[in-house]
């Protein structure tokens, strides 16, 4: 599984959608599961993924799919 299937995983376990919601234009609260609740299990699900730790400031920034992937990417998480 490689790092973008990974990081779909972790949208879907976490937003309990299905994986084919976790594209590129999904958004902070553009769905109804995607809520404040919601990015905290989201946050956690990345991290254990990824076996990382997300600084507060980077997790504010998480507020897209896009961002997310740009976050990790900043933390040497490549997307290829």
């Amino acid at each position: 599984m490689n790092n973008l299937e990974k990081l779909k995983h972790a949208f879907s376990e976490a937003l309990s959608i299905p994986i084919d919601q976790a594209t590129e234009e999904l958004k902070y609260q553009g769905i109804s599961e995607w809520d404040s609740v919601s990015h905290m299990f989201l946050v956690e699900a990345i991290e254990t993924t990824f076996s990382l730790t997300i600084a507060i400031e980077d997790v504010l920034e998480m507020s897209s799919f896009v961002n997310v992937k740009q976050v990790l990417t900043k933390l040497h998480i490549p997307f290829n």
